[in-house]
């Protein structure tokens, strides 16, 4: 899957991220921090998240904590070369209401 970065799945999906209190800003997780995974709810922004623009941004998403996550892990039906899908279902999930 190609992700288009909409942004779109660190709004709407519940999924565990790293807690941004174990983060180590440009670095990694605090080796003192033992719980490291916390629930973001599906409708809250991820606080690892921000936008240049249109261009969705993670803040951890070159970390070494963010391989193996969740959020690295996450697939959709398809090809691997097929181009992200998800984030225009929650735009027109959005628009319906």
């Amino acid at each position: 899957m190609i992700c288009q970065r909409c942004g779109y799945c660190c709004i709407h999906l519940d999924v565990n991220i790293v807690d941004p209190r174990a983060v180590l800003p440009g670095v990694d997780i605090d080796p003192g921090k033992r719980d490291v995974w916390v629930l973001k709810p599906k409708g809250q922004r991820c606080p690892h998240l921000s936008f240049q623009g249109d261009l969705a941004v993670c803040a951890i998403h070159v970390m070494p904590c963010y391989k193996g996550s969740p959020c690295d892990q996450f697939e959709q039906l398809g090809r691997e070369d097929d181009l992200c899908v998800l984030g225009a279902y929650f735009k027109a999930a959005s628009y319906e209401k």
